[in-house]
């Protein structure tokens, strides 16, 4: 069956979790199976094998997942990563952990790792993680624009987005340019102030939750912004599902706000 898309010039993609018992063939097929067009890999999926999988179903990678910013050698781990993502042509290699410390040593440590992937055709997308104390949008422009554009774009995910202190003003005014691509989640009214449990277990498909994703995705395409949305869904209670039918709910959910 085809399945009714976005008509924006937004391309849906799906990002794995990381806890689903499912082979690799298997989500691709589910991902296909439900309308998107782009997928995010694990570094341990991303074979040779799996380039051609991804050929023959009609697909694409947007993401490598991923390199730590506490990682002791920041280049090193993308040595491994960028060879992952040669072989699935992976246009993005997703950095996470990033808290806003924007200093000489951040920017060697992080352009030395966009150099590695460079290498290998994709670029690294830094991840702000969520701050209660400051702006990771802000901070994780600095970077971007220190490591320059060519190697390197801001990941917005918008459990993140929502639950820090980024303001509207910052994503109606970042140049569109330097957004690598988009994670879209909802998440419900958080049952503890455990953000680790919240963001890997509660989060919840589009429309399911409590975050103004109407607002976010309407900021976004009436600047004209048009780019990879990656639906990323950590869920329990999805868990137990078939990684199809997850997939299938998290396009369709997905989809009406890009459209």
């Amino acid at each position: 069956m085809t399945r009714v898309g976005p008509m924006t010039g937004v391309a849906l993609g799906l990002t794995p979790d990381a806890q689903w018992d499912v082979g690799v063939l298997d989500y691709l097929d589910a991902a296909s199976a439900a309308g998107f067009g782009t997928v995010g890999l694990r570094a341990a999926q991303a074979t040779e094998e799996t380039g051609a999988a991804l050929r023959e179903r009609g697909l694409r990678c947007h993401e490598l997942l991923s390199l730590r910013m506490n990682e002791a050698d920041l280049a090193a781990g993308a040595g491994a990563l960028a060879t992952a993502a040669a072989h699935v042509g992976a246009e993005w290699v997703l950095i996470g952990g990033f808290r806003g410390a924007v200093d000489a040593a951040t920017v060697e440590r992080v352009g030395a790792a966009a150099d590695v992937v460079v290498q290998a055709g994709a670029r690294l997308a830094v991840e702000f993680s969520t701050s209660r104390t400051k702006s990771c949008v802000a901070d994780a422009l600095v970077l971007v624009d220190a490591v320059g554009a060519h190697r390197a774009g801001v990941l917005i995910d918008t459990w993140h987005f929502f639950h820090g202190i980024a303001t509207w003003d910052e994503l109606e005014a970042i140049p569109l340019d330097r957004i690598a691509y988009v994670q879209f989640a909802d998440a419900p009214p958080p049952a503890s102030d455990d953000l680790a449990q919240e963001t890997l277990h509660r989060r919840a498909l589009p429309g399911d939750g409590v975050l103004e994703l109407d607002r976010f995705a309407r900021t976004l395409l009436d600047r004209g912004w048009q780019g990879v949305v990656s639906a990323e869904v950590l869920n329990a209670d999805l868990r137990g599902l078939p990684v199809a039918d997850v997939a299938r709910r998290a396009y369709d959910s997905t989809a009406r706000y890009w459209r």
